[in-house]
């Protein structure tokens, strides 16, 4: 059994770190010029991809990472970790999981997963009456940069996440693939029994798996080839939620995959109904998806969230695989969306998700501008003496033409939310937001078509220095676009073109990692 401590990762990490110089990462300490968010997890230095491994335990959440130990760039796929007590200040703990140099020369790389609470023991992993955390991911074996085989493993820790082994029989799940991945695994509780949902994200299929111990998998069924096909399907994830305002209840299927622009990525998801073994799709306008801005991937939610608390709570990736190896971050690269809450509910197009960031956020604000009423016409208003980069900015806005907020604004630098009314579409534009030079795909605008005849549109907007996040009429939509301004004035404009626009119930609040 190969026992996967702090103390030996550490050594690990400080061996292969003198192999691979060309690879060093050269931190840089000033947040300010690195774009560093403030208060969206990001690890201390290094690249990080998929958020892992997310889990309620002991009374604290615990984030797993796609990270590099090595450098700014994906490589060496290992899982970082991290703690909190409120899902915004992050304590990033040891290095969790590393790759794995094997005997024949391969390598297993920690590719993403999924962590449980195993608080029945039902894989004997426990000890003293402790409950392990049990990490199950896809592990990768690559020969000199060609993947060989990818299949699921697991990994187990009794001491609340400090110190992980691996089991000594894996890989636990092996259909002889290349690609073959990201397990994301619950407890079923009707039948008492684990659930795992798995991709082959060449054949756009998503295989369900049951397992009483978590070490021998069962098939169970397969769901696949509708919705968006344009791209590999990625990190899946299933789980309940209750319709507002009734008691019933609808099982979610989400995963990673094509993007209404066919060149990038998004997160897609279907409703439906899962009776233990089958998934089954109820009839609607799919493709649906999360997040329609550039910048949300590979999005998880929590396993473990106490009953007392219900919620299903979201993180993803903040970033794109079109140029997330090109960004012009410095010490670290990439970053995690805030925590979202997703509800279902009825619209006149049928049931749809719902976002929110997580209530915690609140902890950490402080308003610095409100006006009940704003009216502009033709004209654009900046608001004097409010300004800054890691903001929550909310109104209702109505109009008959195009208004909306310039945000991140120095002189003709801004990151630009417009609502179209006449041709029903909300935007995010930033081909003007600073630094596009780093890939011909990064600027650009996102369009989301919104229900026809709609004059009146609610919005917040959660700011973080090279994150914008997006939330539209309660959370029905929501675009995630990175950025990278060259100036760091921060002002913030509203403006009216082409007709009167009125801004209500405006509130702007700064947000920074002290509570206030």
């Amino acid at each position: 059994m190969k026992r996967i401590s702090f103390i030996a990762g550490a050594a690990y990490l400080i061996i292969n770190a003198c192999q691979s110089t060309t690879e060093k990462n050269d931190t840089i300490i000033n947040d300010t010029l690195s774009y560093r968010p403030s208060y969206h997890f990001t690890t201390d230095s290094n690249w990080i991809n998929d958020p892992n491994g997310l889990v309620f335990a002991n009374g604290k959440y615990h984030l797993f990472a796609q990270y590099n130990p090595f450098g700014d760039k994906w490589g060496h796929m290992s899982w970082a970790h991290a703690t909190s007590d409120d899902l915004f200040n992050w304590q990033q703990q040891p290095l969790a999981i590393p790759e794995i140099k094997n005997a024949d020369g391969t390598t297993t790389m920690i590719f993403s997963g999924s962590a449980v609470v195993d608080s029945f023991n039902t894989s004997g992993f426990g000890k003293d009456g402790i409950a392990p955390l049990v990490a199950v991911y896809t592990s990768h074996i690559d020969s000199a940069g060609k993947g060989l085989r990818q299949h699921q493993s697991i990994a187990y820790s009794t001491d609340q996440g400090k110190t992980w082994q691996q089991y000594e029989n894996n890989p636990v799940l092996d259909i002889h693939l290349s690609d073959f991945r990201d397990p994301k695994v619950f407890w079923y509780a009707p039948e008492k029994k684990w659930v795992m949902a798995a991709v082959k994200p060449l054949e756009y299929k998503v295989q369900f798996y049951t397992s009483k111990n978590l070490k021998q998998w069962t098939l169970l069924s397969e769901f696949g080839n509708i919705g968006n096909t344009d791209k590999i399907w990625e990190c899946p994830d299933l789980f309940p939620l209750t319709i507002e305002g009734t008691n019933d209840k609808k099982w979610i299927l989400s995963l990673s995959g094509g993007h209404p622009q066919k060149s990038f990525l998004a997160v897609q998801y279907f409703i439906g109904n899962f009776d233990g073994k089958t998934f089954t799709a109820d009839k609607l306008s799919y493709p649906l998806y999360i997040d329609y801005g550039k910048d949300f991937y590979a999005g998880i939610t929590f396993n473990n969230i106490p009953s007392n608390d219900g919620r299903s709570i979201m993180i993803g990736w903040a970033n794109c695989w079109s140029y997330a190896n090109d960004i012009p971050t410095r010490g670290f690269r990439g970053a995690y969306t805030v925590p979202r809450v997703l509800t279902l509910k009825n619209t006149t197009d049928g049931l749809r998700l719902f976002q929110q960031p997580v209530s915690e956020i609140t902890t950490y604000e402080k308003e610095i501008f409100s006006e009940p009423g704003i009216t502009l016409e033709n004209t654009a208003r900046n608001l004097a003496h409010v300004q800054g980069t890691s903001l929550d900015v909310s109104f209702d806005l109505e109009t008959s033409g195009t208004a909306g907020i310039s945000v991140l604004k120095s002189g003709n630098e801004e990151t630009v939310i417009s609502f179209d009314a006449a041709n029903n579409t909300l935007s995010l534009d930033r081909t003007r937001s600073g630094d596009t030079s780093f890939s011909n795909q990064f600027a650009g605008i996102e369009k989301i078509n919104i229900p026809a005849g709609k004059n009146k549109i609610s919005l917040r907007i959660l700011v973080d220095k090279s994150i914008v996040e997006v939330f539209a009429d309660g959370g029905l939509f929501a675009i995630t676009d990175i950025v990278f301004p060259l100036k760091n004035e921060g002002g913030i404009a509203f403006f009216a073109n082409n007709s009167k626009a009125t801004f209500s119930n405006v509130q702007v609040k700064e947000i920074k990692k002290t509570i206030h």
